[in-house]
């Protein structure tokens, strides 16, 4: 990818600018850029002296199109995005908007170049509940919340709008202190350092669980194939393929040292409560990336936020 112009949307996001630290660091060659709805953060001096940014928002056609031709990119991984289940179902138009309409029109405006690859951030969501587990790419679509719907239609747009192009499924990420403290592992870690009460929402979810670093590793790996032209359009999942129960994040929490109590809640009805993806088409495209087991995860993201168990 030396000298390629590499357009990083969602830049400033917890995958986002975990891969534009991981291809900084790696001296990947290529000149990269980034944009996202938020300011550059003032502890981002390595993405600041790095990466030519520019606040802007994607669902703002008019901004995006002219901002994708006037920089003629060589490629773009396309991250921006409402990005949990939840925000979507609070804020459904807003989710249409960004997830959406935003894809299109970055999807519509990298197509005008011909030789323009794009790499989408798609979802696990996309499936919904199914029944046969491990699931593989070819499994019917079935999203039961707009989030995986808009995440399927994205995908749509991008495999019919862009020639050169990958789908990248994503299956739970978690691993640094980028990512949303909201998120479960996040907030579970977080609540469980302060000893206080994590909440189940439903609590018998099976998960599939992918660490940062494998999923920016991969994120990578797909962008020099791309741009080396060693395939033209694929669908790849992003996961390791294992099976992870919900309570087993508190197991291991406990198992470290912390002490802190449960509440369980009725599961909610825009929640898939069981899914674990086949990791197979991952392997033989792009080799052994998403390796990561859930307790070498967890002790790493308790290294990234300073804590210690208490015995």
């Amino acid at each position: 990818m030396k000298d390629k112009k590499i357009l990083i949307t969602g830049g400033l996001g917890f995958i986002g600018r975990t891969l534009l630290e991981a291809l900084i660091t790696q001296k990947c060659g290529a000149k990269l850029y980034a944009i996202d709805i938020k300011d550059m953060p003032k502890d981002a001096e390595l993405l600041r002296d790095n990466v030519d940014f520019q606040r802007l928002d994607i669902r703002d056609e008019i901004a995006v199109k002219k901002y994708i031709k006037n920089n003629n990119f060589d490629g773009i991984v396309h991250l921006a995005a409402v990005s949990r289940v939840v925000d979507a179902e609070k804020d459904k138009q807003n989710c249409i908007e960004t997830n959406f309409k935003g894809t299109q029109y970055i999807a519509e405006a990298a197509a005008e170049n011909p030789d323009c690859w794009m790499i989408f951030g798609s979802s696990r969501e996309v499936y919904g509940e199914q029944n046969v587990l491990p699931v593989a790419e070819n499994a019917e679509l079935l999203p039961m919340n707009i989030y995986g719907f808009y995440k399927l239609e994205g995908e749509r747009i991008v495999k019919s709008t862009v020639k050169r192009n990958c789908i990248l499924r994503f299956s739970n990420v978690y691993g640094n202190d980028y990512d949303i403290p909201t998120r479960v592992i996040p907030a579970f870690v977080r609540t469980a350092m302060s000893g206080g009460e994590i909440t189940l929402e439903g609590g018998s979810q099976v998960i599939d669980f992918t660490h940062i670093n494998d999923t920016v590793q991969a994120i990578i790996k797909c962008m020099q194939m791309l741009d080396s032209k060693r395939f033209e359009s694929d669908i790849i999942h992003v996961l390791p393929g294992v099976a992870n129960k919900i309570t087993d994040i508190i197991d291991i929490l406990r198992e470290m040292g912390f002490r802190f109590s449960v509440k369980v809640n009725p599961p909610r009805n825009y929640d898939v409560q069981r899914f674990v993806g086949d990791p197979s088409h991952l392997r033989e495209t792009l080799g052994n990336v998403a390796v990561t087991d859930l307790r070498t995860g967890i002790k790493k993201l308790l290294k990234y936020i300073n804590v210690r168990p208490t015995n």
